[in-house]
């Protein structure tokens, strides 16, 4: 028989699991369904649904689903207002944006996925858009090899899921080459991906690092593939970072701790280089 405290760390457990569950969705789910992707009795689950609605953490919708509420709206407003440096990466996406006129994002590590925590579109007739808090494997990104750099090879491997290492079209990238790129690319500050996930992107990533040398995130570039100003884009994005890392040491903010494709073109671009394999 469980005890109290089993019994608490258990129903935390599924009220972080039913949050997630509802973010991995981004859409209202049935009661029946969040019990199902939850591997929780429905009895459970209405209680949780039933609590979090009274308290504004999740409404009601059609069909007997349910999404987040108002009042998760006003919690994110309180972390935007408490923590500057969050609040200075937005103000940077944009105005690297309008500059550049490129979709500019702000990333960081999620857990063990990489995710877009701040976005801006470009105003080019070509535009190239991401989700904000979707989660996606670390060596499909060229952020995620800067935003391991404080790792050595086994933490590496032992940090990213296996699966991760595939690519969305079925190539494997080699583990121990991935390794490679996240050192040679640490050391240089950026990394540019060309073909990663579709043939008609290139990401440019630099590292925003804090005092201690360590990654707060990347500020990113997603561009065509055939853009023409390659190498003035990336100037503006390395500025960026640098601006965006001053920022930070200058609000003072506590650090926030870390674990916060390879190209079809066989090209991953650093000071030195770095090429891909699979």
């Amino acid at each position: 028989m469980e005890d109290g405290g089993a019994k608490r760390t258990r129903g935390i457990d599924r009220v972080i699991a039913l949050l997630e569950c509802l973010h991995a969705a981004r859409q209202p789910l049935r009661i029946g369904e969040l019990a199902r992707r939850l591997g929780a009795p429905r009895s459970t689950a209405y209680e949780l649904v039933e609590r979090f609605t009274r308290a504004g953490i999740l409404t009601s919708y059609a069909a007997n689903s349910v999404f987040f509420g108002r009042a998760v709206h006003f919690y994110a407003a309180d972390y935007l207002a408490v923590n500057e440096f969050s609040r200075y990466a937005q103000t940077a996406v944009q105005q690297l944006a309008r500059a550049t006129q490129q979709t500019a994002q702000f990333t960081a590590l999620q857990g063990n996925k990489y995710t877009v925590v701040h976005m801006s579109s470009g105003s080019q007739l070509f535009r190239i858009s991401s989700d904000i808090g979707v989660a996606v494997p670390i060596p499909w990104t060229a952020s995620g090899r800067l935003l391991l750099g404080h790792m050595s090879r086994a933490e590496i491997v032992a940090f990213i899921p296996p699966e991760d290492f595939t690519l969305p079209d079925g190539r494997r990238i080699d583990p121990d080459a991935f390794c490679d790129d996240v050192a040679a690319a640490s050391a240089a500050g950026f990394c540019v991906t060309r073909g990663l996930v579709d043939d008609f992107t290139q990401c440019m990533a630099a590292t925003v690092r804090d005092r201690r040398g360590m990654a707060l995130g990347c500020m990113c570039l997603v561009v065509p593939a055939t853009v023409p100003d390659h190498d003035h884009l990336l100037a503006r994005l390395r500025a960026s970072a640098e601006a965006l890392a001053g920022q930070a040491e200058l609000s003072g903010q506590p650090d926030e701790p870390p674990p916060l494709s390879l190209p079809r073109s066989g090209e991953v671009t650093s000071p030195q280089s770095i090429e891909a394999r699979t």
